[in-house]
């Protein structure tokens, strides 16, 4: 895997923005707290470029054939979900590619929000999804989503005026599938995890509470009915009961996970690259999806699991709200390891690595590292899970969005005047465009 330097550099840009270390007009987070003030954006402190599509050369740099990319922007999915009515998903921009060779010139305006993994709850995290990897080695074509073999020299200089100016290059390899640092790409990103929530809640109205999948199925409900994993439509966003999850936070820059990384014995006896962090090194900004379900109906108080269950579902349902499917949101890791399954009131799984089951294995969606700045474009979109009556689920998702997309800072960072502007906002202008 490469490091390439535009790259790097937008992400060191926006993490010492997040900081307050650049640029004397970006929004101070902890003075912001003390006193809010968000100016308008303007050319001067709109620095952090809205999401564009990656090249097929920096797609296949990191270990992923472009032409396996399911559903990719810019080549698909224009319209239809999340995009409504009118929207669209992507736009052709030129300017893409001028500000980031790695890009090509297709403009994301479907922005993903939802959970950060960091026990927070905050509304804070925004991603694209970019397209869907739904196999690792589709048999019997034996056609490998994940490159097995590559090989691209960057860099060479053979010339100069008298001949002098001379350099090898760099090769950017992958050799049985592995980067030079012995690492698979398909085992590099399955390190971060994407929190999708089907809706179990069928059309009959009563709650499945298995996939169909059945080297999915959980032990602790019954098989049948069930739910529909075999396509990518079962992560788009109207197929979802509550808003996803992400695990971006997964970082060791501090060297706290205690990783020794060398292929020399004598250096590393055992070498170890894992946890990986998903800025530093999943330069693809790719997930594994991790589906996660109810395996109680929430109306259940007489069944062995449902009187345990009830309870605990009852008091996170007003902790957090409720889904779609009348289930309660969960928000963070803790409350679906240690408060739901711990207890046998839900489970977690992710599809066949072989394509068997169908459907979405792996993301391509890059988190946007920091959405302030520029990032929410002005014809930007949000693409959130909705009620019934065409509200926002998560109404702090939405608040988040428009404060970003008109000042360019969290919702957080606004005076009281523009958090009420933004609030009324949030309700009435997505109730009426749904």
């Amino acid at each position: 895997m490469r490091i390439i330097r535009e790259q790097t550099s937008l992400v060191v840009i926006a993490v010492m923005a997040m900081m307050g270390l650049v640029f004397g007009t970006a929004p101070n987070l902890a003075a912001a707290q003390a006193a809010p003030v968000a100016p308008a954006a303007t050319a001067t402190n709109s620095f952090n470029p809205p999401p564009c599509d990656y090249n097929d050369t920096f797609y296949m740099d990191n270990g992923l054939d472009p032409t396996q990319v399911v559903g990719r922007f810019g080549s698909a999915r224009q319209n239809g979900p999340p995009a409504t009515g009118k929207q669209v998903n992507w736009v052709a921009d030129s300017s893409c590619s001028q500000r980031d060779p790695d890009r090509r010139n297709f403009r994301i305006l479907a922005i993903t929000g939802g959970f950060p993994d960091d026990e927070t709850g905050s509304p804070t995290e925004f991603i694209t999804i970019l397209g869907f990897i739904t196999n690792q080695n589709l048999i019997p074509s034996n056609i490998n989503a994940f490159e097995t073999t590559y090989s691209r020299n960057v860099g060479a200089i053979n010339g100069g005026l008298d001949g002098d100016q001379q350099n090898p290059g760099e090769n950017i390899t992958i050799v049985n599938s592995a980067n030079p640092r012995s690492i698979t790409m398909q085992n590099l990103v399955s390190n971060f995890e994407a929190y999708p929530a089907p809706k179990q809640r069928l059309a009959n109205g009563k709650i499945a509470l298995n996939p169909c999948q059945a080297d999915m199925v959980s032990p602790l409900a019954p098989a049948q009915p069930c739910f529909d994993l075999s396509t990518v439509n079962a992560v788009f966003t109207p197929n979802l009961r509550q808003d996803w999850r992400f695990a971006t936070n997964r970082n060791a820059m501090d060297g706290s996970d205690n990783n020794c990384i060398n292929n020399d014995p004598n250096v590393c006896a055992a070498p170890s690259d894992s946890p990986f962090g998903y800025f530093c090194d999943d330069l693809l900004g790719m997930w594994i999806n991790s589906f996660f379900w109810y395996t109680v109906d929430p109306a259940d108080t007489t069944s062995t699991l449902g009187k345990i269950c009830h309870p605990i579902l009852q008091q996170l349902g007003k902790m957090n709200g409720l889904t779609t499917d009348g289930t309660p949101i969960v928000k963070t890791g803790d409350q679906l390891d240690n408060t739901l399954e711990a207890n046998g009131c839900a489970a977690e799984g992710q599809l066949a690595f072989d394509g068997s089951d169908g459907g979405a294995i792996w993301l391509v969606c890059p988190a946007i590292p920091d959405p302030r700045a520029g990032a929410i474009s002005k014809d930007a979109f949000l693409d959130s899970v909705h009620n019934a009556n065409g509200t926002p689920q998560n109404i702090g998702l939405t608040e988040n969005f428009l404060s970003l997309q008109i000042f360019g800072v969290f919702f957080s960072e606004l005076t009281s005047s523009q958090q009420t502007s933004i609030a009324s906002d949030a309700t009435s202008t997505t109730a009426a465009n749904n």
